[in-house]
């Protein structure tokens, strides 16, 4: 099983408008099949971030093509868009 972990800094003028965009975002992720969690800061220590992503895919060959999808593609690249930082990690939990 493959994680892969978002978080993002918003623009300035954005960051008002995080929570609806994490509905957004869930929405747009889910109906693009994708298996993914979108979060908001619970507390303090997430204070430098304004959503976190984790996406899950059955192995690293199924995120490859998941992530060469239109309808990914067009997601992060709005996101892209009203973000300063895109952070992004995968790592193998099926270890």
């Amino acid at each position: 099983m493959i994680q892969r972990f978002c978080f993002i800094k918003l623009r300035d003028d954005e960051v008002e408008t995080r929570a609806e965009l994490a509905a957004m975002l869930r929405v747009q992720l889910a109906d693009a099949g994708v298996d993914a969690v979108v979060g908001l800061p619970a507390d303090d220590s997430a204070a430098r971030w304004d959503l976190s992503i984790v996406i899950t895919a059955a192995s690293l060959e199924a995120w490859n093509a998941l992530v060469c999808q239109p309808s990914m593609t067009g997601v992060f690249d709005e996101l892209a868009a009203r973000s300063i930082v895109v952070k992004a990690w995968t790592f193998d939990a099926s270890l």
